[in-house]
């Protein structure tokens, strides 16, 4: 009797288990201090008296991570930085709208603070993508993907 596995769970093991290794090497204290260092100059009340605004930040922080270090491998193949990014230029659309629409609720309407909230979001997002991407294309030259 033959046992038939589909090609998609492959690829779905296969990438889980390359998130879980790329994961290991981030720190979740790093993680929560770059998250108040990015956004306690925009929303400094708000990080200190709801202290749960952290969560989804950090879990858009990973979210970031894991998408550079999945896109890396066109880095590790020769592609430029800027060119990987253009790549998945919507995915971190989406992750940076997430965060801004989750902080803009507890903001003051401010076309100011918005601003500020907007360039913010950006900078954090852009931070933990590259932070992936070296991550993961540091993998893939040592041959651990």
């Amino acid at each position: 009797m033959m046992t038939v596995t589909l090609l998609s769970e492959k690829r779905r093991e296969k990438q889980w288990k390359f998130e879980r290794s790329v994961l290991r090497s981030l720190s979740l204290k790093k993680l929560q201090v770059n998250v108040e260092e990015h956004f306690k100059a925009v929303v400094p009340f708000h990080f200190l008296s709801h202290p749960f605004l952290l969560d989804p930040c950090m879990d858009m922080a990973i979210d970031a991570y894991l998408l550079g270090a999945e896109y890396s491998k066109f880095g590790y193949l020769g592609e430029s930085i800027a060119d990987v990014k253009h790549r998945c230029d919507d995915e971190v659309t989406e992750i940076t709208h997430c965060i801004f629409n989750l902080l803009q609720g507890w903001l003051i309407e401010s076309d100011y603070l918005l601003d500020s909230l907007q360039v913010a979001t950006e900078a954090f997002v852009d931070h933990w993508w590259t932070k992936g991407f070296s991550e993961g294309q540091k993998r893939y030259r040592l041959r651990l993907h």
